[in-house]
C-alpha cells in the first residue's frame, strides 16, 4: 500500500453516492473529473463508467488510465444504505446468559424521526430466535466468575447456523472489554465448525464499556457484511480485470483509508465515508487558502451534509447515533438532512409541503430523467425554474425532460394549493434552502459559533445553485465553490492517508493515586498494535504518526468528552493537568461556567489513532489570466426564486473562464456537471486555483 518513492503514476478517488458516482483523477499534475449515475444493480458498473469519463478527459481509455494508476481510493454509501434500509444479512447473536434483551431494550424507546411526539422501539437487527444465551460470566475487573460452557456453545452454534440459517455471527459477552478470553474461545470454536462464516466479536469491534453501544456496534458490523462483501469483491475484481495496476484503498468515515482486507473484516468502518472525504478535502483547501474557520456544505443527489472546521481541525464525532441505533462508531463530525437534488417534494401528514427525507436516488431518479420517476424532486424544481439546461446535464450525456418535471410538480401541488409548476418549483426551492440553512445553523450557532465569522465552502453537484442564498440567510459574506465542485468528495479522497484506530476501556479516577499504570499498559499495547497494523500495510517508521486521546467525564455522568494525552507515559502528577484540560474542553463545549467544580474527573477509555502517510504526485501550480472572451454560452430565461420574476440572464461556460474574471448576479455558470447560480447583489470571480469565490452583499 505505502510507497517509499515519490509517486509517479496517477491517483484516482471515487465516491459512490446515492444518485451519482463521482470520480477525481490526479495524473501528470492535472486533476480531471468524471461523473455517472450510480448503478444499484452493480455498483462497479457505475464506477467504471465514471472513471472512463475522467480517462477521456486525459485522452486515455479506461484501461490505459488504470494501468497508469498508483492508488485507487474508494468511498461508498453501501454500508450506510444497508443500515438505513434495514436490509442486512441474518445475524446470529451469542450473549451472556441473562442478557438476551440488551438489543431490544437498547437504552429505551426513541422519538420517531418523523413525529417528535411518537415514541418507537429500536428495530430488531436480530431475530429473537437467533439470540443464544451462553453460560459464562466475566466481571467488570476481568475476573472470571462463571467458566465458559463450551458444550452448550457448540450446540448453540450448530442451531444458529443449521436451523436458524444465519449468515453471520456476533459475539457480545458481558465485560469482554476487560477480559476477552471467553469471546476469543467462542471465535475459535465457531471457526472450527464453520471456517467461512463471518464473525464479529465485541472485544475486537468495540472493546469499550456500555453494553448497548458495544452490542449494537458489533451486530451492525455483521449485519452489513453481506452487502459490503458483494460490493468490495465485485469492485476489486472489476478493477483488476479492467487493468488496475496500483493499490486499492477504501475510505473510512473516520477520515482515512483502509485496505481491502481490513474493509472485509470491519465493513462498518466504511459508514459515512463520502461526507468524511468531503470534510478532509475541505480542510486541505482551507489550509491552502489560509482560512482556519470554515463552514462546509455538500449537497449531492440524496442529502445535504454540513459541518464546521475551527483552527483547521476536522473533528471526529464519537458514539454516533445511526437513526435509532446507539453505536460506538466514530466518524468525521458532519450532520445530514434530506435535501439533495433527488430529495422528493411531497405534502406531509399535516398538509404542508415538505422536501425529503425520501430520495428518488438514481433509480428511478427525478422525473426529469425519464427513467420512470413520477414524484417531483429538488432537481425537477430547478429544471422547471430554468437553472439546469436539459441539453447539458452531465455534459450532455444524459438528456432531461422538463415537461415531466412540470407534470410531477403539478400532480402534487396543483389541486391542494392551486399552484402552477413554476410556483410549486419556487416553493420547493425555498424549502430546500431553509432546510440547509437550518442545518448549517445547527453546527455553528448551536455550538457557540457565529456563522458570519466563517467562510462557507460549498460543494457537491447541486449546492452551487443554492449556496449564495443559504449564505445570505445566515449573514455569511463569502462563499467558495471549489474547482471540481461536483466531485469534491472524490477530490478529497486524493488527500486520504491510511488510518488505524484502536479503542480500549481504561478506568482511572483522577482523584485517586492508583490506576495510572494500568492506563499506561493499555496505551502501550494500543500503540504497538496500531503501529504493527500500519507496518503490515508497508508503511515505514517515518511514515507513521500516532496520537493518544482519552474519554473523560465527571463522576456520576453518563457521557464523555475526549482530550489529547501527552506523547509519553503518564504519571500520577499528570492528573491535575488532565483534569484542568478536561474542564476547559467541557466549558468550550457546553458554555462558560458549566464545569462541575470539585467533582472528580474519571477516565473511562483511551484511544490511539495511527496515520500512515505516503507521497503523492505533484499538482500543477496556479495559472494566471484575466479574460472573459468567448465564455458566454448565450442567454436564458429563468425564474428568480427570490422575487418570482422571470428574467433573462447570461449563461457562462465554466470551462471557458479564466482566473481573475468576475461577473455580477443574477447569472449562471454552467460547468456541465454542476450549475453555479450567482444571485442578485452578489459577485463571483475565479481565483488562480480555479475556485469560484462569491461575495454576498
Amino acid at each position: 500500500m505505502a510507497q517509499d518513492q515519490a509517486a509517479s503514476g496517477g491517483f484516482i478517488g471515487v465516491d459512490v453516492g446515492g444518485t451519482h458516482t463521482d470520480v477525481a483523477v490526479l495524473l501528470d499534475g492535472r486533476v480531471e473529473r468524471g461523473k455517472a449515475l450510480t448503478t444499484y444493480d452493480d455498483f462497479s458498473r457505475g464506477v467504471l463508467e465514471a472513471v472512463g469519463v475522467a480517462a477521456g478527459r486525459f485522452g486515455l481509455s479506461l484501461g490505459e488510465l488504470l494501468a497508469r494508476t498508483d492508488l485507487f481510493v474508494n468511498g461508498t454509501t453501501v454500508v450506510t444504505n444497508t443500515i438505513t434500509e434495514l436490509r442486512g444479512c441474518s445475524v446470529g447473536l451469542l450473549v451472556t446468559s441473562g442478557f438476551r434483551d440488551v438489543l431490544r431494550f437498547a437504552g429505551g424507546p426513541r422519538l420517531s424521526v418523523l413525529d417528535d411526539h411518537l415514541q418507537v422501539n429500536v428495530p430488531d437487527l436480530v431475530a429473537r430466535s437467533a439470540i443464544a444465551e451462553i453460560e459464562e460470566r466475566i466481571d467488570w475487573s476481568g475476573e472470571e466468575l462463571v467458566p465458559l460452557n463450551e458444550e452448550q456453545t457448540v450446540a448453540e452454534l450448530r442451531r444458529l447456523v443449521e436451523e436458524e440459517k444465519v449468515e453471520a455471527l456476533a459475539i457480545c459477552f458481558l465485560h469482554s472489554y476487560a477480559n476477552e478470553a471467553h469471546e476469543r474461545r467462542v471465535v475459535e470454536l465457531a471457526r472450527g465448525l464453520y471456517p467461512d462464516l463471518f464473525i464479529s466479536a465485541s472485544h475486537v469491534v468495540y472493546p469499550v464499556a456500555g453494553e448497548t453501544r458495544r452490542f449494537t456496534t458489533t451486530v451492525l458490523n455483521s449485519f452489513v457484511h453481506r452487502d459490503a462483501q458483494v460490493y468490495l469483491d465485485s469492485l476489486g475484481e472489476q478493477l483488476r480485470t479492467s487493468g488496475l495496476a496500483g493499490g486499492l484503498m477504501f475510505f473510512q468515515g473516520l477520515g482515512g483509508g483502509i485496505s481491502l482486507n481490513r474493509a472485509r473484516t470491519n465493513p462498518l468502518a466504511l459508514l459515512g465515508s463520502g461526507p468524511a472525504a468531503g470534510a478532509i478535502g475541505a480542510n486541505e483547501l482551507a489550509k491552502r487558502m489560509g482560512e482556519p474557520r470554515v463552514l462546509l456544505g455538500d449537497m449531492g443527489g440524496t442529502s445535504f451534509d454540513t459541518g464546521i472546521i475551527v483552527d483547521n481541525e476536522v473533528k471526529v464525532a464519537k458514539n454516533l447515533d445511526i437513526d435509532l441505533f446507539q453505536t460506538g462508531v466514530n466518524i468525521v463530525d458532519v450532520i445530514s438532512v434530506g435535501a439533495g437534488g433527488g430529495s422528493i417534494a411531497s405534502i406531509g401528514e399535516r398538509g404542508v409541503p415538505q422536501v425529503g427525507p425520501r430520495s428518488a436516488s438514481s433509480t428511478p431518479g427525478p422525473a426529469a430523467l425519464g427513467r420512470g420517476g413520477t414524484e417531483p424532486t429538488v432537481t425537477d424544481a430547478m429544471v422547471v425554474l430554468g437553472f439546469i439546461d436539459p441539453a447539458r446535464y452531465l455534459d450532455g450525456r444524459v438528456p432531461l425532460y422538463p415537461e415531466k418535471s412540470a407534470e410531477a410538480l403539478e400532480n402534487v401541488y396543483a389541486e391542494p394549493f392551486g399552484w402552477t409548476a413554476v410556483e410549486a418549483a419556487c416553493a420547493v426551492h425555498d424549502l430546500a434552502v431553509v432546510n440547509m440553512a437550518t442545518a448549517v445553523r445547527e453546527v455553528s450557532v448551536n455550538r457557540g459559533h457565529d456563522p458570519r465569522e466563517f467562510l462557507f465552502l460549498a460543494y457537491g453537484g447541486t449546492l452551487p445553485m443554492f449556496a449564495g442564498q443559504i449564505a445570505r440567510r445566515l449573514g455569511i459574506r463569502r462563499v467558495v465553490m471549489p474547482a471540481n465542485s461536483s466531485v469534491f468528495c472524490a477530490r478529497g479522497l486524493l488527500s486520504a492517508d491510511f488510518v488505524v484506530r484502536r479503542d480500549q476501556a481504561a478506568r482511572w479516577d483522577l482523584s485517586q493515586t492508583d490506576g495510572v499504570e494500568s492506563v499506561n499498559l493499555i496505551v502501550k499495547r494500543l500503540l504497538f498494535d496500531s503501529r504493527a497494523a500500519l507496518t503490515e500495510e508497508g508503511f515505514s517508521e517515518e511514515q507513521i504518526e500516532q496520537r493518544v486521546t482519552a474519554d473523560l467525564r465527571y463522576r456520576g455522568q453518563s457521557f464523555e468528552l475526549s482530550i489529547v494525552l501527552p506523547d509519553r507515559a503518564l504519571t500520577e502528577s499528570d492528573a491535575t493537568d488532565i483534569a484542568a484540560q478536561f474542564a476547559t474542553t467541557y466549558e468550550e463545549t457546553y458554555g462558560s461556567g458549566t464545569a462541575w467544580k470539585d467533582v472528580p474527573v474519571v477516565m473511562v477509555n483511551v484511544s490511539v489513532t495511527a496515520v500512515g502517510s505516503f507521497p503523492r504526485p505533484p499538482e500543477q501550480g496556479p495559472v494566471t489570466g484575466d479574460a472573459l472572451e468567448s465564455a458566454e454560452l448565450g442567454r436564458r430565461l429563468i425564474c428568480l426564486p427570490e422575487t418570482r420574476e422571470r428574467v433573462e440572464v447570461a449563461i457562462y461556460a465554466a470551462s471557458r473562464l479564466e482566473p481573475g474574471m468576475a461577473v455580477s448576479g443574477p447569472t449562471i455558470i454552467d460547468a456541465g456537471d454542476t450549475t453555479i447560480y450567482v444571485p442578485v447583489d452578489c459577485e463571483l470571480r475565479l481565483d488562480q486555483y480555479g475556485n469560484f469565490v462569491m461575495e454576498v452583499f
